[in-house]
C-alpha cells in the first residue's frame, strides 16, 4: 500500500512509519521543515514530505495517489500553554480538515485511520469502572474538545464522501524509557495541583478538600523519586498507559481489516497500572527509592477494549511489567526496536 502518515516524527508516528516500511509498504511521513525530531527517521525506508498540516493545498498534494492515510499529526495536551490557543486549535482541528479534504479529492476509497484520544472522555471524573467507547464525551481540556471536533469531521466527511475510516483513541502512549519516569512524586504533585481543587473531578475530596496539601512538602522534596499515593480504604491510584507497540499493531490491523471500517476503538495496555504494583516493580529493577504519601484524593481510570477484541480479534500484548522491562532495556542502550518519544528530552503525549 501507498500510505501517508501525518506527524511522522511523533511518538506514535515514527514507530508506525518504521513498522509499515519494515512490512513492505511505501510510506510517506509528513513533518515540518526544521523539525528537531527528524533524526528519528534516519535509516528508515521512508519518503519525507515537509509541510504545515494547516496548509490544505500542500496536504492535498501529498495525499494524491495514496491508498491510505494515518492521521497522527497533532499538538499534544498541555502545549496550548506554550503557543497561542488559536494556533493550537488550527493544528489539531484545521489539520484534520486538510487531511479529509485531501482524501475527498483523492477519492478511490482512500482508507483513513484517524488518531483521536481518550481525552474526549472525562478521565478525571468518570466512574471508576472501565471506560467504553459509547461513554459520553465530556472533555475537561481544550485538547479533548479539539479531538471531538476532529472525530465529528471524520464522521461527516465519511458519511458524505464514503470514506472508509476508523477512529482510534489511545491513552498516554509511552515509548523508549518513559515508563520509568512517570510514577514520581513530581507527577503526583502536578496532578494534585492541577485537579484536586476542581469540584468536577473525581480527585476532589469534598470531605477534606485541602487534605492533600499536607503531603506537598514531601512531594516537593522528593520530586524525582518514585511515589505510591495511599488513599482512604487502603486504595491507591490506577492509570491505564498504552505501549506504543500495541497502538502500532492496532493501526496496522485497522488499515487492512474491513471489520474496522466505521468503528471507534479504545487502545491501552493489556492491564491498567495499579500504582502499588507497578511502582515497587520499577523501584526493584532500577534500584530507585519509593516514597509513600497519604492523601484523600483517589484517582482511578481504565479503558474497556472489548470492541476491538470482538470485532477484530485484537488484544493488546504488553502489560505494565513488559513495558517497564522494555523501557529498562532501552535505558541500558540495548536494542529494542522502539523509537523513543523525543530525542534528548522526556516528553509525554497521548495520541
Amino acid at each position: 500500500m501507498n500510505i501517508i502518515v501525518t506527524g511522522g516524527t511523533g511518538r506514535l508516528g515514527a514507530n508506525l512509519v518504521k513498522s509499515l516500511a519494515d512490512n513492505g509498504h511505501n510510506v510517506v511521513a509528513t513533518l515540518l521543515k526544521g523539525d528537531s525530531q527528524e533524526p528519528k527517521l534516519d535509516g528508515l525506508n521512508v519518503e519525507k514530505a515537509y509541510l504545515d498540516i494547516t496548509d490544505t493545498d500542500a496536504v492535498v498534494a501529498v495525499i494524491e495517489g495514496a491508498d491510505a492515510v494515518v492521521h497522527c499529526a497533532a499538538v499534544m495536551e498541555g502545549m496550548e500553554q506554550k503557543m497561542p490557543r488559536s494556533r493550537f486549535f488550527d493544528i489539531n482541528v484545521k489539520g484534520a480538515f486538510s487531511v479529509l479534504e485531501g482524501i475527498r479529492q483523492n477519492g478511490a476509497n482512500t482508507r483513513l485511520v484517524c488518531m483521536s484520544s481518550t481525552s474526549v472522555y472525562d478521565v478525571f471524573s468518570s466512574p471508576r469502572t472501565p471506560i467504553v467507547e459509547e461513554q459520553p464525551r465530556k472533555p475537561l481540556t481544550l485538547y479533548g474538545m479539539n479531538k471531538i471536533l476532529v472525530e465529528e469531521q471524520v464522521r461527516q466527511f465519511s458519511w458524505e464522501h464514503n470514506i472508509p475510516h476508523t477512529i482510534i483513541r489511545p491513552n498516554y502512549i509511552v515509548a523508549g524509557p518513559e515508563m520509568l519516569n512517570v510514577f514520581t512524586c513530581k507527577t503526583v504533585l502536578g496532578m494534585l495541583e492541577g485537579f484536586a481543587d476542581q469540584t468536577k473531578t473525581q480527585m476532589y475530596c469534598s470531605e477534606n478538600p485541602d487534605g492533600w496539601k499536607a503531603a506537598k512538602p514531601t512531594l516537593e522534596n522528593n520530586a524525582d523519586k518514585l511515589c505510591v499515593p495511599r488513599c482512604p480504604g487502603n486504595q491507591s491510584w490506577r492509570w491505564h498507559m498504552t505501549d506504543v507497540r500495541d497502538c502500532v499493531a492496532l493501526v496496522e490491523q485497522c488499515l487492512e481489516d474491513d471489520n474496522a471500517v466505521g468503528r471507534t476503538f479504545n487502545v491501552a495496555a493489556a492491564d491498567a497500572c495499579e500504582w502499588p504494583e507497578v511502582v515497587p516493580y520499577i523501584g526493584e529493577v532500577t534500584g530507585r527509592e519509593v516514597v509513600e504519601v497519604e492523601i484523600p484524593n483517589l484517582w482511578q481510570f481504565s479503558f474497556d477494549q472489548k470492541s476491538s477484541r470482538d470485532l477484530l480479534g485484537f488484544s493488546s500484548t504488553y502489560d505494565h511489567r513488559a513495558i517497564v522491562d522494555k523501557a529498562l532495556a532501552f535505558q541500558n542502550n540495548e536494542e529494542t526496536g522502539i523509537i523513543a518519544g523525543a530525542i534528548g528530552e522526556l516528553a509525554f503525549e497521548e495520541g
